[in-house]
């Protein structure tokens, strides 16, 4: 009870919402709150599942949105810059739902041996997805911001190519 926030090992799950300042559970704003974490050694747990998808239009800029994983990988770079100057590293776990459009993208992004380096990553399943796998039955991808359907894969397509990649790396988890 007396200790020290740096004596502490915790685990925090932050919000990520899909904005880049004005929200105070923004993503750079996100971000600063778990590099203050990670600083004193705590860990980090993010759901990307709320961010658009990657080459999705943002009305604001014109610009195309870079998606969970470009977001990961900047969450990435900036913990591991962290923990250059830290006593130990922080673990972080980010999730992605499995219904998101970029969870292909999402699956792989550990396959490249020092990608994502700082992160441990895993895929939120659902009952409705196990049941479309077991059923071989096609499975909905949809737009976290327009709730709009983008695609709709086979569910088993998605659980081997889950299996697969952990298979390989030890990554996804679920």
């Amino acid at each position: 009870a007396g200790k020290e926030l740096s004596q502490l090992s915790a685990c925090f799950v932050l919000p990520i919402e899909d904005d880049l300042g004005k929200h105070p559970d923004g993503i750079f704003s996100t971000l600063r709150n778990a590099a203050l974490i990670q600083q004193v050694g705590g860990g980090n747990g993010f759901s990307f599942s709320d961010l658009r998808p990657k080459g999705t239009l943002v009305k604001s800029s014109m610009g195309k949105a870079t998606g969970p994983v470009g977001f990961l990988a900047v969450y990435d770079k900036a913990f591991g810059e962290v923990a250059q100057g830290g006593v130990r590293r922080g673990a972080n776990m980010a999730v992605l739902q499995v219904n998101h459009p970029d969870i292909r993208d999402f699956i792989k992004c550990k396959s490249d041996e020092g990608e994502i380096s700082n992160f441990n990553i895993s895929v939120a399943v659902t009952d409705e997805f196990m049941q479309a796998v077991k059923d071989d039955k096609k499975f909905d991808l949809v737009d976290p911001h327009s709730k709009k359907v983008v695609e709709s894969p086979r569910a088993r397509e998605i659980f081997e190519m889950i299996v697969d990649y952990a298979y390989k790396n030890g990554e996804p988890g679920v």
